[in-house]
C-alpha cells in the first residue's frame, strides 16, 4: 500500500519518519521483528531502495522529497529519522545502525519523554 501523503510536512506532529536507502534482506527482517518497539514510538517506516520496497513502500513524490532532501548516496547504504517536528533528527550508515540507537536516540527526544510520561 503506498500512503497517500506527499510531503514530509504530511506527517508533521503525528510521526516521526525512518527512512531506509539501500536496504538490505536482514533490515527488513529486523524492521518486521521490531514492529512493536516502531509502533509505540510513532515511527512509519519507507524504503527508498533494496529490500523490501513492497513491504516498506513510499509514494513516489515522497520519495522525491527524501532524495532531495536527504541525498542519500548511492553506494552507502543509510538510515535516516526525521522526528514529529519535520527536522532530520539523525543518520546511520547501515553497517551502524541498531534498534538499540534508534529507540535510544528517540526516547531521548523531549516530546518522546512527555509521550512516556503522559502514557503514550
Amino acid at each position: 500500500m503506498i500512503f497517500s501523503q506527499t510531503k514530509i510536512a504530511d506527517f508533521k506532529w503525528e510521526k516521526r519518519l525512518l527512512i531506509v536507502s539501500g536496504a538490505s534482506e536482514l533490515i527488513v527482517t529486523q524492521l518486521k521483528a521490531e514492529k512493536a518497539g516502531l509502533e509505540e514510538r510513532d515511527l512509519q517506516v519507507f524504503v527508498l531502495s533494496g529490500w523490501g520496497e513492497k513491504e516498506f513502500p513510499v509514494n513516489p513524490k515522497l520519495a522525491d522529497e527524501f532524495e532531495s532532501r536527504l541525498s542519500p548516496p548511492e553506494a552507502v547504504p543509510m538510515v535516516y529519522l526525521i522526528g514529529k517536528d519535520g527536522i532530520t533528527a539523525k543518520s546511520w550508515m547501515m553497517k551502524e545502525f541498531t534498534f538499540q540507537k534508534l529507540f535510544a536516540s528517540i526516547d531521548s527526544m523531549p516530546m518522546r519523554q512527555r509521550e512516556m510520561r503522559d502514557g503514550k
